[in-house]
């Protein structure tokens, strides 16, 4: 008998059923006494010992919107490539999920007997769902996103430090005003950046005003759609503009020079990720690199190290990124 064929024989999630097999928090002693009086009575052998000596983990990529894990120029990707590169220098196999439906059923239909641990891209998990996380009850890193406030051992950029750079080269090329481009669509990292602009502006004595702050969708084609409409109401515009991502960025750079700006002399912009688009744009982006490879990487490793001692948590790591001068950025002391 195998772990789906008991957890229906019973009615419940096979989640439920490796919860309580491997005697972690998460289920009622009602549901806990439920699974162990049907292990008794179907004489279910479980598979720990497989368990333990699996030799392959599971990468789950949850799409809410799909807007930030697929259509971002492939940043998620690189991440994903990164990981599984990593974990086959380790001698380790990856199954790759792709959750679109809703985020408890997706962790409950998994049979985590299979794998020795696991790794969830959670670009697009907000907080309504960072609990339903507790339910995994294998070791998990979580990977780009920081889940605050929770427990689990997580590896991200760190947005703080990488807004603080972005904004002290645009003050070192002279700009004394800052606008915002931002996403209607909400992130934790979009949310970690919000802060973070809204703290160095202040610290850096930029004028920043709310109607300089522009929520647009967070596509290429969304960003430049919205900002023409946005361009019609004939507003005052700083000379610079902080981007939450270079998807935004390229977007609205785009709409600019079609609405007659030009970038960067009329107007700055600087990004956010490094994209591969950014190199090539016209002008060139300039932004923040985000170390993707090293990313993928610390997940790898930080699951190893849980895995080996579930000591190991939370950790949470934080990766600095690097400036990428480019053009987009008018260096002000030349004039």
């Amino acid at each position: 008998m195998t772990i789906r064929e008991l957890a229906k024989l019973i009615n419940v999630s096979p989640a439920t059923v490796s919860i309580v097999l491997n005697r972690k928090k998460g289920v009622s002693e009602e549901t806990r006494k439920k699974v162990l009086e049907a292990i008794e009575t179907y004489h279910y052998m479980p598979s720990i010992q497989k368990a333990s000596k699996s030799k392959s983990v599971l990468l789950m990529k949850y799409c809410k919107s799909g807007m930030f894990v697929e259509e971002n120029q492939g940043f998620i990707s690189m991440i994903i490539d990164s990981i599984e590169e990593q974990l086959r220098m380790e001698h380790l196999g990856m199954t790759m999920m792709v959750a679109k439906t809703e985020l408890r059923a997706v962790l409950n239909s998994i049979d985590y007997t299979k794998y020795c641990g696991m790794i969830v891209i959670a670009t697009e998990i907000m907080e309504d769902n960072y609990k339903t996380l507790q339910s995994i009850p294998i070791p998990f890193v979580v990977v780009d996103n920081t889940v605050p406030n929770y427990g689990y051992n997580s590896v991200c950029m760190n947005n703080y430090e990488n807004v603080w750079m972005a904004l002290q080269y645009c003050k070192e090329c002279g700009h004394t005003e800052m606008g915002y481009l931002g996403s209607i669509s909400d992130t934790e990292n979009f949310r970690s950046r919000s802060k973070a602009f809204q703290m160095y502006v202040k610290e850096f004595g930029f004028r920043f005003e709310e109607r300089w702050k522009f929520l647009v969708t967070p596509t290429m084609l969304g960003a430049h759609d919205d900002f023409i409409k946005m361009l019609t109401k004939k507003t005052e515009l700083p000379s610079c503009f902080f981007a939450e991502n270079d998807t935004i960025a390229l977007g609205v750079m785009k709409a600019l020079k079609e609405q007659g700006y030009k970038v960067p002399n009329d107007i700055s912009i600087i990004g956010f990720d490094d994209i591969p688009y950014a190199s090539i744009s016209s002008p060139a982006l300039t932004t923040v690199h985000v170390q993707r490879n090293i990313m993928g990487r610390q997940s790898v490793f930080q699951l190893l190290q849980l895995m080996e001692d579930s000591r190991f948590t939370p950790i949470k790591t934080r990766i600095t990124g690097h400036l990428v001068v480019r053009d987009s950025v008018k260096d002000l002391r030349e004039t």
